[in-house]
Formats: structure tokens, sequence, C-alpha cells
């Protein structure tokens, strides 16, 4: 009897499997309705508040979208564990799409800024259920040998949406207002709905009795399955460390350099890039173009992250040894606190492109080998545990890095431009104090687990 044939792990043969597909491409869409909506929430904020308050209201708006999954976690996991994944992220796109459509009213109509802040939490709650359902569902749709590919056309939905969502938000909010952007986002979630319902495999976790008997789903204990996980596999710990440091850093950086656009960087290049934008745009927009440069500002920023970030996908995806390196996320983590030292002496907003999209490179060789690795290590019954456990480890530290700075007295104080520089001494120390306590590890390779059930595979 002949083996199997070896299962490709190509961009092009993981695309053509139905399930993937469906989940892939309709995750572009509701990103790319993400972004009008997290530019429509910029666009309030810059409305309301200009100068030193914009990084500070701005946190407080990420603050609040986020405390979600530090609340809700225990629950995330048990849901994810014991329901569909298949219907846990339907659900959530359909309640998504609700609550951006009340924005309509909520804002427009009645002017009330708390409940903005009512729905995004909800929509954070809503988010904080659907990311580590996806996360645990992906070793479903695919094998293991096509997790780190995977993992990057996962990742290239952000890049997509970063390079092409975000300056189309910008430049459409700029034009017909915040209100048109919640639409799109609304329809966005809807169209990802479609496409998740249409998945053939329901998705289902794994029934089979656990091992560890307080490891049952059903249980009190159970919920802290992914404790237990990460005290018997130190590596995965380690790697969640990792994976926390960087949401500390990047809490950070939004919120600096998000400031340093709107007060220090010398904005000429964008104030030349609206003058013709405005001269083509007369012939074609409804009204005269108004653009807010410092929201454009950001946004192209933004989408030099994405490009940055593109580009490690693309590169992380399809090596076929080194991105499964232990060492990588580690020597990663160290690179992208020297880049930041150096983003922190730039003055001028091109250079600071360039800098951005180093930076997007580098954060792909952190996430990408660490999502595949927890995903490849942690058995099916409790992978939705441990996806919620460490998106709360992330989402805790995310908000730490928000709280250093939530009332703006570091920022004012320090400036954006030290603020930034210190943030990279102190990621560059993280990655050098847990490389060294894994330094045994640091040579060699993860490889595979056994082959996915055959149901659940791309057909």
């Amino acid at each position: 009897m002949e083996p199997n044939p070896p299962i490709s792990s190509s961009f092009r043969s993981i695309l053509g499997g139905r399930n993937f597909a469906y989940l892939w491409y309709g995750q572009i869409i509701s990103s790319l309705g993400d972004r009008f909506y997290q530019f429509a929430l910029l666009y309030v904020i810059l409305g309301i508040k200009q100068g030193m308050e914009v990084g500070k209201d701005s946190a407080r708006v990420t603050f609040c979208a986020m405390v979600p999954g530090l609340l809700l976690a225990p629950l995330y996991g048990w849901v994810i564990d014991r329901y569909s994944r298949r219907w846990v992220m339907f659900y959530s796109d359909l309640a998504r799409s609700a609550l951006t459509l009340s924005f309509l009213y909520l804002w427009f109509e009645a002017h009330s800024l708390v409940a903005v802040y009512a729905v995004v939490f909800l929509m954070g709650a809503f988010n904080g259920l659907f990311i580590p359902s996806r996360q645990a569902a992906l070793p479903q749709i695919v094998s293991p040998h096509q997790l780190v590919t995977a993992n990057a056309l996962i990742s290239l939905i952000g890049v997509i949406a970063n390079f092409i969502g975000i300056p189309i938000a910008s430049l459409i909010v700029s034009i017909f207002g915040a209100w048109s952007s919640f639409i799109f986002n609304a329809v966005g979630f809807l169209i990802s709905a479609w496409c998740i319902y249409h998945i053939r495999s329901d998705l289902s976790p794994t029934r089979t009795k656990c091992a560890v008997p307080t490891d049952e789903v059903g249980t009190w204990r159970g919920a802290l399955a992914g404790w237990r996980v990460l005290r018997t596999q130190r590596e995965l710990g380690a790697l969640v460390l990792v994976n926390s440091a960087f949401a500390f850093v990047s809490a950070m950086v939004l919120i600096t350099l998000l400031q340093r656009v709107v007060v220090s960087v010398d904005l000429t290049p964008v104030q030349h890039l609206v003058h013709g934008l405005k001269q083509v745009l007369s012939y074609l927009a409804p009204k005269p173009p108004v653009f807010e440069i410092k929201t454009l500002a950001f946004g192209l920023l933004m989408a030099a992250v994405g490009l940055g970030l593109g580009i490690g996908v693309v590169t992380c995806g399809g090596a076929k040894t080194w991105s499964r390196s232990k060492a990588l996320p580690y020597l990663a983590l160290g690179l992208l606190g020297a880049a930041l030292i150096g983003f922190a002496q730039l003055n001028t907003y091109l250079p600071a492109v360039a800098g951005a999209a180093f930076l997007g490179i580098l954060s792909a060789f952190i996430l990408i080998p660490i999502e595949a690795r927890l995903q490849n290590d942690v058995d099916d019954s409790r992978r939705g545990r441990l996806f919620a456990l460490r998106n709360l480890c992330t989402t805790t530290s995310f908000l730490a890095g928000l709280a250093v700075n939530l009332d703006g007295t570091l920022l004012a104080r320090l400036g954006p431009a030290a603020l930034i520089e210190y943030i990279g001494i102190a990621a560059l120390s993280i990655a050098a104090v847990l490389a060294f306590a894994n330094a045994s590890t640091l040579s060699s390779f993860w490889s595979a687990r056994h082959p996915a059930p055959a149901p659940n595979l791309p057909v």
C-alpha cells in the first residue's frame, strides 16, 4: 500500500482548500471594515480633542475595547472548547454588525459619548470571543505541516487591511464623515458571517475524555487547563511571555507614534500629498474634500507597518526551515527593541515611514512562529482555553502598556522620542533575559505533530 502523498504547504494549496478560503476571504472583508470603524472612532476623537489630548483619548478608547478580554477570558475558553467554533464565530460576527450600526443613532443622533464607550466595550467583548475561536479552529482546517503558512496567511489579512483599508478609510472619513464608515464595517461583518456559515466542517472541539480529569471542559477547574499546559510545557510558557512583551511594547508604541505624528514629526510631505489629492478629487468628489492631515499621516504610517508586516509574513510563511527555529521569536523581539531605539531618533516623516515598515517585518517574525507553535503543540480539547489564556496575558500586557500613560503624564514629561527609546531598551532587555533563560533550546527546531483528522482537512 502506497503512503499518502505529502500535503503541500504552499500559499496556493492552502488557499485552495474550501474551508480555509471561506474563512480567509471573509476575514479580509471584515478586517477592511474594521479599519473604517477604527478611523471613524479616531475621527470622532480628533474632532473632540487636539494636540496633547489625542494620545490620551485614543488610549482610553483602546483601553475600553481591551478590558472585556481581561474580564471574560475564562468564559471565552469554556465556550470555545464546548461549542462549535464555527457557530461561535458566526454569531460573534452578527453581534458585531448590530453593535456597529448602533453608532448611527448613539453618536450621530443622541451624541452620547458614554454610549459610544459602552458599544466599544461590547465590540471588544465579541472581538475577544471571535479571535481565540479562529485561532483554535485553524488546526482543524489545515494540517500541522501547513500551520506556519496558514498563520502567515491569517496575518496577511491584517496586512491587506492596513495597507489598503487604512488609506482608503482615512480618505473616505475625511470626505464623507464617520457615519459612512460604520455602515461599511457592519456590512463587512455580515459578509464574514456569510462566509463562516458556508464552511463545511462544524469545527466542533474534541469530545474525547481528557487524560487529566480536572481538565474536563465542563468543570470549574477545567477553566484553568490553559495554565496547566503552560506549567507543564515550559517552552510554550516562555513564548507566551515573548508574546506578552510584544503586546506591551505595541501598546506603548501605539500611543507614542500617534502623539509623534500629531505633535512632533514634520508633516510637510503629507501636506504636499493632500494638496495633490485635493486637486484630483475636486473633479470627482460631490463636495470639496476636507482632509484631517494628522489623521491621514497616521493612517499612512500604519499602512507602512502593514507593508512591512506583509513582507515579513511572506518571508516567514514561505520558509521551510528557519521559521520553525525556536530562537526566532526571541531574536526578532530583540531586533525590534534595537529598531525602536533607532526610530526614536527620526524627526522627519518619510524616514519614519521606512522605519515603521521595518518594525512591521520584525513583528511578523515574532507573531507567526509563536501562533503556529501553540496550535501545533496543544491538543484540540484544551486549545480554546490555552488561546483564551494566552490572549488574557497579551491583553493584560497591552492594557498595562496603555495604563502606564493613560493620563498622559509620562508622555508629556518625557516626550514621544525619549519614550520610544526607553520602550526599545525595555524590549531588547526582555528578549535577552528570556533567551538566556531558554538558551538550551534555542539551537533546535520544532516539528509538526501527527496530521489532523481527515474530515476536518480542506476539501
